[in-house]
C-alpha cells in the first residue's frame, strides 16, 4: 500500500514537471550546477584524500622524520646512523626501512633518458606489504655488496619503454653506465612518492638497493627518508612519545650532531596528501555553499508555484489528505526533481574531473585521472536526497498550512499564509547573499594573495632563461677534473651557438627543488656550541653564474677564471649570510668552513650577492654560500641559458651540443624559468581560479535569487502598485519602493555575509600571501560589488512594475 501510493506520487510529481518547463528547467539548471560541481570535487578528495593506499593494512604505516626545532622550515629527512639505531631500539615498529631519491641515467636502449628512481633498503617493500607483479622484490642478499646490480622496475616504465615485456626479469639495463639485473616489476599503482622530502620532484620509476657501508654509522648529513609499520596494539601517540625519548637520548649521546633535533611520527596517508588536503576541505566547502544557494533558489520557486497550487491543496485537504499525507506528495516532487538535477550534475561531473585534472597543475593533485566510484555514487545520491528535502521541506510546510475557508472562497488571494511564505523567500534571498559574500571574500582574498606573489621580485631576472638538467654517471666520470671539464666545455659550446647570450650551470636552480644546506664555521670565532652551528644553504655555481641569471654583485668581486678551472678555496655569500653572521663587520676577506667534506678547510669570502629566491616567491631568502665548481665537484648540474629570443626555441640546440660531447648522455626538465616561477605559485593559483569560478556561480545564483523574490513580489502587488499609481504615485516612488525592498534584503544579507567570512576566512590564513584574512579593502569593496549586483537585480523588477496600467491593476485577482 506504501509502495503503491509512493508510485502515485511519483508519477503525478513527473506530470507536473512536464507540465511547467519553464520552472522545471531553471530549477534543474541550478541543481545540475551545484550538485554537479559537489560531485566533481568530492571525487577529487576521494582519489586524493579517501582512496586505499596500494599497501597491507596502511592504517600502520608512518613516516618518520627528524626535525629541528631551531629551524622555522620543515625538515623531511633523516640521518642514516640515527635510523639505524631508532630501528634497533625502539618497541613500537614491526619493521623500519630507509630510502632515498636518487637520479639515473638509463642509456643503451632507444634515446638516453633520465629516471627518477630511489635507493632502498632491501626489507622496503616487506614493510609495505608489497609484492611485485613480475618476479620479485628485493632479498636480503642484495645488500651485501660485490654482489651483482640488481633492480625493480615502475609498471609505468615497463610498458613505456619495454612494451610490457613479460620476459624482461632476468634481463639487464644500463644505469648511469652500469649493468643491473632486473629481478622484478612492481604492480600497477604502487608508488612511494613523498613530495614533502623528494630530492627529484616526480613519481619513481626504477629501485636500486642499500649495500651496507660501515659508513653509514658515522653521524654526518641528513637526507634520507624513512618508513615504519606500527605493531598492531601501538597507537600513534605511543610511537611518538617512544621516538621523543628516544631523540631526547641521543641529544644526550651525540650533541655534536643531534642537539636541538627531534623526531616526528606522520601517517603515510597524511603525509602522502601533505599541504593539499586543506585546499581541497576549503574547495569542498565552497561548492556545498553554491549547493545552498541553489537550494535556496530552488525552494523560491517552489514557494511562488506553491501559491498557484493552494486550491488544489485546499481540495485534497477537503477531501481527507491529512497535513502529512500533503508533506509527503510535496516533498516527494521534490525529491523527484533533485535526483534528475543530480543525474544531470553526475553528467556535469564527468566533465568537470577532467577539467579540474586538465587546470590543475603537474603533480598537485597527486592522482593522473579520477574515476566515479561505487563511493562518489553514493555520495552524489545521498546529496541529492539530502537536497531535494532541503529545499523541498519548508515549501511543503508552508502550502500545507492553507487555509480552506479563505483558499475556496471565489477570487481568493494569497491565503495560504502569504506573509508567512513571504518571510520565507525572504530568508532564502538572504542566506543567498550572505553565503556568496563569503565565498566571493574568500575568492578576493585569493586573488589579492596571488596578485601579490606574482609581484614578488626574485631577486634575479627570469626572463629569457632555458633551464636544464644533467646526471654524469661516476662509471664514466669518476674524477673531479672530468666532470669540470664536461660542464666547462658544454658551456662555452652553447656560448657559442646563434641566438645564445650566455650560459652557465648551477647544482641547483632557483624553484628548481630542493638543494643543499650544511652547517658552517667562521675562522677566529669561538667554537659553538652543541646544536648552535650556522646553518646556510650551498651552491655550487659556474664563474658567471651571477651574470648570467641576473643576482646583482654587491660588494666585492666575482671568481676570476683561476678559481673556476682549479681549487682556490673561495666562497661568495649572499646579502642574508653577511647580514645575520658578520653584523656591523665587513664580510669581505672572513673565512667560512663548510662541513660537507671530510676535512673542512676555510674558504675566503670574495664577493657578497643579492639576495634570491629559491625554494619558493613566498619564502624569506635564506643565508647562501656560493662556491665555484671545482671547491665541490658535482655530477649533476643544471644549466641556464639566456637567449635573445624564446628560449625554448633553442632545447634542440642543447640538447645537441649534449649529445655532441656524449652520446649516451640524456638531458631532462628542459624548461624556462618563468615556468618554474609560475610552477612555484601553482597551488594558490589553481585554489584561487576554482573559488573565483565557484563564487561567480553563487553570485549569479543570487542575483537570480533577488530578482525571482522581486519579481514575484511585484506580481503580488500588482494591485497595490495600480492604486498607488492611481492616488498619484510616480513612476520615481514606485522604483524607489521596489528597490528599496530588494536593498533591504540584500543588505541584511551583506551584514550576515560579513560576520560569517570574518569568522571562516580564517581557514584560508595558510594559503595567503602578506594578505590578512579579514582585509578591509577586500571586505568593503567585494561588499559594495554585491550591492551593486543586488541593485541591478532589483532595478529589472522595479522597471516592470512602472509599467503597470492603473485600471487594469484595480481589476487584479
Amino acid at each position: 500500500m506504501i509502495m503503491e501510493t509512493l508510485f502515485q506520487d511519483l508519477r503525478y510529481g513527473l506530470r507536473l514537471l512536464i507540465k511547467r518547463p519553464g520552472f522545471t528547467a531553471v530549477a534543474l539548471v541550478a541543481l545540475a550546477l551545484g550538485i554537479g560541481a559537489n560531485t566533481a570535487i568530492f571525487s577529487v578528495v576521494n582519489a586524493v584524500l579517501l582512496r586505499q593506499l596500494p599497501y597491507r593494512d596502511p592504517s600502520r604505516l608512518v613516516m618518520v622524520w627528524e626535525n629541528n626545532r631551531r629551524s622555522n622550515r620543515p625538515q623531511n629527512v633523516i640521518s642514516p646512523a640515527n635510523f639505524l639505531d631508532w630501528r634497533e631500539q625502539n618497541s613500537v615498529f614491526e619493521d623500519m626501512a630507509m630510502f632515498i631519491d636518487f637520479r639515473f641515467n638509463l642509456s643503451g636502449v632507444d634515446d638516453p633518458e633520465e629516471l627518477p628512481g630511489q635507493i632502498a633498503q632491501v626489507n622496503l617493500f616487506d614493510v609495505l606489504g608489497v609484492n611485485a607483479e613480475l618476479g620479485r622484490t628485493f632479498v636480503p642478499e642484495n645488500s651485501e655488496r660485490g654482489r651483482d646490480n640488481v633492480v625493480l622496475l615502475s609498471h609505468g616504465l615497463w610498458q613505456r619503454r619495454y612494451g610490457a615485456d613479460r620476459d624482461i626479469v632476468g634481463k639487464t639495463i644500463l644505469l648511469n653506465g652500469e649493468s643491473n639485473t632486473v629481478v622484478g616489476v612492481m604492480p600497477a599503482g604502487f608508488q612511494l612518492y613523498v613530495k614533502q622530502g623528494s630530492q627529484i620532484g616526480k613519481p619513481v620509476e626504477v629501485w636500486l638497493p642499500w649495500t651496507y657501508n660501515p659508513r653509514a654509522r658515522v653521524r654526518g648529513g641528513r637526507a634520507w627518508m624513512s618508513v615504519a609499520r606500527m605493531k598492531p596494539e601501538v597507537t600513534l601517540t605511543q610511537a611518538q612519545t617512544e621516538m621523543d625519548s628516544i631523540a631526547a637520548r641521543f641529544e644526550q649521546q651525540y650533541p655534536e650532531f643531534d642537539k636541538g633535533w627531534g623526531v616526528t611520527v606522520v601517517p603515510l596517508r597524511e603525509q602522502f596528501v601533505g599541504d593539499i588536503r586543506k585546499a581541497l576541505m576549503i574547495l569542498l566547502a565552497a561548492v556545498g555553499f553554491v549547493l545552498l544557494i541553489a537550494c535556496a533558489n530552488v525552494a523560491n520557486l517552489l514557494l511562488a508555484r506553491a501559491a498557484s497550487r493552494q486550491k488544489e491543496i485546499a481540495i485534497r485537504t477537503a477531501l481527507g489528505a491529512g497535513r502529512g499525507r500533503v508533506i509527503r506528495q510535496l516533498l516527494t516532487e521534490s525529491v523527484v526533481l533533485s535526483l534528475i538535477g543530480g543525474g544531470a550534475g553526475l553528467l556535469l561531473a564527468l566533465w568537470g574531473t577532467d577539467l579540474l585534472l586538465a587546470l590543475s597543475p603537474r603533480d598537485l593533485l597527486g592522482v593522473d585521472r579520477v574515476a566515479l566510484d561505487k563511493r562518489v555514487l553514493v555520495f552524489t545520491v545521498a546529496v541529492s536526497l539530502i537536497t531535494g528535502i532541503l529545499f523541498g521541506l519548508a515549501p511543503a510546510i508552508s502550502a500545507s498550512r492553507t487555509n480552506l475557508n479563505e483558499t475556496l472562497k471565489e477570487g481568493g488571494r494569497d491565503s495560504g499564509g502569504g506573509g508567512r511564505s513571504r518571510r520565507i523567500r525572504n530568508a532564502f534571498v538572504i542566506a543567498e547573499v550572505a553565503l556568496a559574500l563569503v565565498l566571493l571574500v574568500g575568492s578576493g582574498l585569493m586573488i589579492k594573495s596571488l596578485w601579490r606573489l606574482q609581484s614578488v621580485d626574485p631577486g634575479f631576472n627570469s626572463s629569457r632563461l632555458l633551464t636544464a638538467r644533467l646526471l654524469l654517471p661516476g662509471s664514466k666520470y669518476g674524477k673531479d677534473s672530468q666532470r669540470i671539464d664536461f660542464f666547462k666545455q658544454l658551456v662555452e659550446r652553447l656560448r657559442s651557438q646563434p641566438g645564445v647570450r650566455n650560459a652557465t650551470a648551477v647544482d641547483a636552480l632557483p624553484f628548481g627543488g630542493p638543494g643543499s644546506a650544511t652547517g658552517f664555521l667562521i675562522s677566529g670565532r669561538p667554537a659553538p656550541a652543541p646544536g648552535e652551528v650556522p646553518v646556510c644553504d650551498v651552491r655550487v655555481v659556474e664563474q658567471n653564474y651571477f651574470e648570467v641569471i641576473g643576482i646583482p654583485l654587491l660588494e666585492g668581486r666575482n671568481f676570476t677564471e683561476r678559481e673556476a678551472n682549479q681549487v682556490s678555496r673561495v666562497v661568495i655569500v649572499n646579502k642574508a649570510l653577511a647580514d645575520l653572521y658578520f653584523q656591523g663587520e665587513d664580510a669581505i676577506g672572513k673565512k667560512i668552513a663548510i662541513d660537507m667534506t671530510e676535512n673542512p678547510v676555510p674558504s675566503e669570502i670574495v664577493g657578497v650577492v643579492g639576495d634570491a629566491k629559491y625554494a619558493g616567491l613566498d619564502v624569506d631568502a635564506r643565508p647562501m654560500a656560493y662556491w665555484p665548481h671545482p671547491e665541490l665537484a658535482r655530477s649533476f648540474m643544471t644549466l641556464v641559458v639566456r637567449t635573445d629570443s624564446d628560449p625554448l626555441a633553442l632545447a634542440s640546440t642543447l640538447r645537441r651540443e649534449v649529445q655532441a660531447i656524449d652520446k649516451d648522455q640524456p638531458v631532462a626538465d628542459v624548461r624556462t624559468m618563468e615556468q618554474l616561477m609560475s610552477g612555484s605559485i601553482a597551488k594558490t593559483r589553481f585554489s584561487a581560479m576554482l573559488l573565483m569560478v565557484f563564487a561567480s556561480v553563487a553570485l549569479v545564483l543570487a542575483a537570480v535569487g533577488i530578482y525571482g523574490v522581486m519579481a514575484y513580489s511585484v506580481e503580488q502587488r500588482t494591485r497595490e502598485i495600480g492604486i498607488r499609481m492611481a492616488l498619484g504615485a510616480g513612476r520615481r516612488d514606485v522604483v524607489a519602493m521596489v528597490v528599496r525592498q530588494g536593498m533591504m534584503l540584500a543588505g541584511a544579507g551583506v551584514v550576515i555575509g560579513l560576520g560569517a567570512a570574518w569568522a571562516l576566512t580564517r581557514f584560508l590564513a595558510s594559503l595567503l600571501y602578506q594578505v590578512s584574512t579579514t582585509d578591509t579593502g577586500s571586505f568593503l569593496s567585494i561588499s559594495i560589488a554585491l550591492g551593486i549586483v543586488a541593485l541591478v537585480a532589483s532595478l529589472i523588477p522595479a522597471y516592470r512594475a512602472t509599467k503597470v496600467d492603473p485600471m487594469v491593476a484595480l481589476r487584479y485577482e
